[in-house]
């Protein structure tokens, strides 16, 4: 058996993105893998732009993985009856926890997109999955966001759109993680289309995506009022986002796992 596979886990962010050029320093370019969990339908269409750009910065191809069950996260939402609550966002588990894990292996070393600043949400994700190596070359290199932003543009490469557009992350359009008022101003005046889809969606699923002077609305209740300031939620979709797993899946690779040993 060779060595193991070093998997970078790639979002089209500038994290995961200065994490590959990292990791590419640190072990031989045959053994990284990166891999993209495919949410392009539902991401701003530059981020076509930004995976290429990155491919040719870094000398290698960002492998496409996808669902097999469903198309999108709109579909999701639609299938499933539900979009997000306690137990986390259902398009998570489905558009890139459930390819991430049919992926997988035993023993991959696993390389997230997360920053020096980010301590809590590694120790979240190293509770939760004890079964998994990780390397956290960001955090272990005071890497912070900032610092990453930095070297997306030292490389010669703009920014994903999303970013100039005053969005701290780099998640589909109309994230249903967010709960902030001012992320969904955000998204009504840039996406109007994406906020009408989001607005009726979450109507018809009696689901309250946002607060309002501390109590749950929905999107449709939004004061009309414009805003143009800073998001100050930070919405990351990642692996750390702890939807229960239903247990058809949970067979389903338990099967998948016993089969491949």
């Amino acid at each position: 058996m060779g060595e193991s596979r070093v998997v970078v886990w790639f979002s089209c962010g500038a994290a995961s993105a200065t994490a590959a050029y990292l990791i590419l320093k640190k072990y031989p370019a045959e053994r990284v893998h990166l891999v993209y969990c495919d949410v392009m339908s539902t991401e701003h269409s530059d981020n076509a732009r930004f995976l290429a750009d990155v491919e040719r910065w870094l000398g290698k191809k960002v492998e496409i993985i996808k669902s097999d069950r469903f198309a999108s996260i709109d579909d999701v939402f639609e299938r499933t009856k539900y979009m997000a609550g306690i137990h986390g966002a259902r398009c998570t588990i489905e558009m890139k926890k459930a390819p991430r894990f049919a992926y997988q292996r035993w023993d991959d070393i696993h390389v997230f997109g997360m920053v020096a600043e980010e301590t809590k949400r590694i120790e979240n994700l190293e509770h939760n999955s004890p079964d998994l190596r990780f390397d956290w070359i960001l955090r272990d290199q005071n890497v912070s966001k900032a610092d990453c932003l930095q070297t997306i543009l030292q490389a010669g490469i703009s920014l994903p759109v999303m970013y100039g557009l005053g969005f701290r992350n780099n998640n589909c359009i109309g994230c249903v993680k967010a709960t902030s008022i001012e992320y969904w101003k955000k998204v009504r005046k840039h996406f109007p289309e994406v906020f009408e889809r989001r607005a009726r969606q979450s109507r018809e699923l009696g689901v309250r995506l946002t607060r309002l002077h501390g109590v749950r609305i929905f999107l449709d209740e939004i004061p009309l009022d414009d805003f143009d300031g800073a998001i100050e939620e930070n919405i990351s979709c990642g692996p750390d986002c702890q939807f229960e797993l239903p247990m058809s899946i949970k067979r389903e690779f338990t099967e998948r796992a016993e089969r491949a040993m």
